[in-house]
């Protein structure tokens, strides 16, 4: 075991070399010389005097990323979802509430916090409004969204350089970005014969007979990346969330069903509700090959998020989708490395 560490340490070296050049041409940023300018993930480009010393943020995961890099003390305001991370500390989480993508953004509230910057999604909810309101009253915004691990890391390079954390940024998208490149390597050596179909969902709404697949999302595309065949992208691949009834489910018939949920008991209750004839006819079911995963950040055992985290997840699902092909992959190695590394804040 100790020999496939350092094998993974030795290969992700070279692998970062490479990288950090791809982050620093991708990661948006354009010119220091005459103040920060930056190119969001929605195309803008955002321009401020200097690098923010006080931020609004509004969801988790981009709250969690500049945690990470060591900038939570510029964070002066956060969305309401960011309280129920249990990756923030309560330093952050204690900060004042302004709202959320969803039900608005009290732009006075925000006003009062004299932020150099707000960072939030775009693309649902009231984003767009929001953006607006807030560039209106003449506060940037950079936006960012993510649909793979590419743009997890992509993502992550842009918060650093908006924040001050250019070189931190750099250092830990380079070294997730380094794992993602050895997994895909790996799973690009996989027989075609070799990929199961694999069908990842939540049952949040099989209350209403129906399954919550995803397809076009940054988890649908795990399950790709790590040498399965996501079903959902037969006649659904460029949807991102779909829901989906039993007869879809019985006519893809599934080697492998992943359940997602945010916490352990929301997965033992989705487990449980898997006991009616259709579900014990599926072949993934009588196999016994049916894996609950969590999601999300309200659990310290969650990894499949849009946060570095991700890295982790992805190992976790190919030790599940593909065990014989990543046997050598330690991804619970992996994970000590990552936070000791980088997520040493949840110590203090």
């Amino acid at each position: 075991m100790k020999e496939t560490v350092k094998a993974l340490s030795v290969a992700l070296v070279a692998i970062i070399a490479v990288s950090s050049v791809v982050i620093l041409l991708s990661g948006g940023y354009l010119n220091g010389d005459s103040g920060v300018k930056i190119v969001d993930m929605s195309n803008r480009t955002v321009r401020m005097n200097y690098t923010a010393n006080r931020v609004v943020i509004l969801e988790s995961y981009w709250t969690e990323i500049a945690c990470v890099l060591g900038a939570q003390d510029k964070i002066v305001g956060i969305g309401s979802y960011v309280t129920s991370s249990v990756f923030i500390p309560d330093s952050v989480k204690n900060k004042t509430v302004v709202g959320n993508i969803f039900s608005g953004v009290n732009i006075e509230t925000v006003l009062s916090l004299k932020p150099d910057l707000v960072i939030m999604d775009y693309g649902y909810g009231k984003a767009e409004d929001i953006v607006k309101s807030l560039e209106g009253a003449g506060i940037p915004v950079i936006t960012l969204f993510a649909k793979n691990f590419e743009d997890i890391a992509k993502a992550t390079v842009i918060i650093g350089q908006a924040l001050g954390k250019a070189e931190r940024a750099q250092s830990i998208a380079s070294y997730i970005n380094g794992l993602h490149s050895q997994l895909i390597t790996n799973a690009s050596r996989i027989p075609s014969d070799d990929r199961p179909r694999v069908l990842i969902c939540n049952l949040d709404v099989w209350k209403d007979g129906l399954i919550y697949t995803y397809s076009n999302t940054s988890w649908g595309n795990v399950v790709v990346d790590v040498g399965g065949i996501n079903v959902a992208h037969e006649g659904f691949g460029d949807k991102s969330w779909v829901k989906v009834n039993m007869e879809q489910v019985l006519l893809w018939d599934p080697d492998i069903i992943v359940i997602v949920g945010r916490t352990q008991s929301t997965l033992s209750s989705q487990i449980s509700s898997m006991n009616d004839t259709n579900w014990l006819s599926l072949r993934a079911v009588r196999e016994g090959r049916v894996y609950p995963v969590l999601t999300g950040s309200y659990d310290l055992s969650s990894y499949l998020d849009w946060t570095p985290r991700m890295a982790v997840g992805e190992l976790q699902l190919a030790a599940c989708i593909q065990p014989s092909h990543f046997a050598s992959f330690n991804w619970t190695s992996v994970r000590d490395q990552l936070m000791d590394g980088y997520y040493g804040y949840l110590k203090s």
